[in-house]
């Protein structure tokens, strides 16, 4: 694929597209959608860990092993798993009961199997981390230590281009009974000379009856809350700086400095002084505060990633929020690299 690919988050397209498939756009579920969701967890949730991916290490009380695949498993902030399923396409009818059961297993885990399995996950992506460092880094990402109690609880996500309204129906009904689902959705479009991959919530949404099939409608309306698009201002960048953490500002530094151009990941790490995971954990922070602080949904420089060759994320800012950036660096009086030190 010849053209820029780049990712968005609840984003709109503000230039002239043309809708196409997660096929026609070159995408594969694994090499594609699966890694952009381990770099950027914040798609899942602004308080989502990922502790693991493809964990398939189940056995049974008899000792026979079962080799199903969970796509991804994260942790939220109370310390309830994030049970999550991607299908690239439209998901199959069975695919709320596939998440279930995968639920119900990951529900077995203890806080030592997890940070076991989150050693591994970092490990392999280059952190080197031992199980006591992962435990500990479990028991720092949750409100309060990991609980048993709490594992025993996982919630669903459930991500795919498009649902059946037999799962829509399906998973509202689970809701009803007490059942923590989320549907996301992904979209593609293609510009002139750029792929962009957009992914929402689909639900829960204000209104649910449309993803219901019921002689009447007589389910109760559920509310979660939108935050716009926003345009950025001096005002908003000088706020942002007052609690925005070391990586964050080491990519405003750079991608400011040099608007337009793509700063990968590891330059901003290398900025930062801070490690891989360190650095993906602080940018994800990113979007939980331009929400609940600022009430907008977009970041004031884009994130990407580089189709091809090395796999590898990148962050551009365009020239007005460079501007506006080193504007507010300088109506403060100080530099941006002595404060992200």
């Amino acid at each position: 694929m010849s053209d820029e690919l780049v990712f968005t988050v609840e984003g709109s397209i503000a230039k002239p597209a043309n809708q196409i498939t997660l096929v026609e756009a070159g995408l594969t579920e694994r090499s594609h959608l699966q890694e952009w969701i381990l770099a950027h967890p914040h798609i899942l949730g602004d308080d989502i860990l990922i502790v693991t991916f493809e964990f398939d290490r189940w056995k049974s009380f008899s000792g026979q092993h079962e080799r199903d695949r969970l796509d991804i498993l994260g942790l939220d902030k109370s310390g309830r798993l994030v049970v999550t399923e991607l299908k690239r396409d439209r998901a199959p009818e069975t695919v709320e009961m596939q998440a279930i059961k995968y639920a119900a297993m990951a529900s077995r885990f203890t806080p030592e199997i997890l940070a076991s399995q989150h050693a591994r996950f970092l490990s392999s992506r280059g952190d080197k981390t031992d199980e006591e460092q992962a435990l500990d880094l479990l028991n720092d990402h949750v409100d309060f230590e990991l609980s048993v109690e709490q594992i025993r609880k996982p919630r669903i996500m459930l991500v795919a281009s498009d649902f059946p309204p037999t799962v829509t129906a399906t998973v509202v009904w689970l809701t009803e009974m007490g059942v923590d689902i989320t549907l996301k959705k992904f979209l593609a479009y293609r510009t002139a000379n750029e792929t962009i991959i957009t992914v929402s919530k689909l639900y829960p949404v204000q209104g649910v009856e449309e993803f219901t099939i019921a002689p009447q409608k007589t389910v109760p309306r559920l509310t979660a809350p939108e935050y716009p698009e926003v345009k950025w201002s001096i005002e908003d960048f000088q706020f942002l700086r007052e609690f925005a953490n070391q990586t964050t500002l080491a990519a405003l530094n750079l991608c400011s400095s040099r608007p337009g151009e793509l700063v990968p990941l590891r330059e901003i790490e290398a900025e930062s002084g801070r490690t891989r995971y360190q650095a993906r954990a602080d940018l994800a922070m990113l979007t939980m505060a331009v929400k609940r602080r600022m009430g907008r949904s977009n970041w004031p420089f884009k994130a990407l990633w580089a189709a091809g060759g090395e796999k590898q994320f990148y962050y551009r800012m365009d020239q007005e929020n460079a501007e506006l950036w080193l504007a507010a660096t300088v109506e403060n009086g100080s530099s941006l690299s002595e404060d992200a030190q």
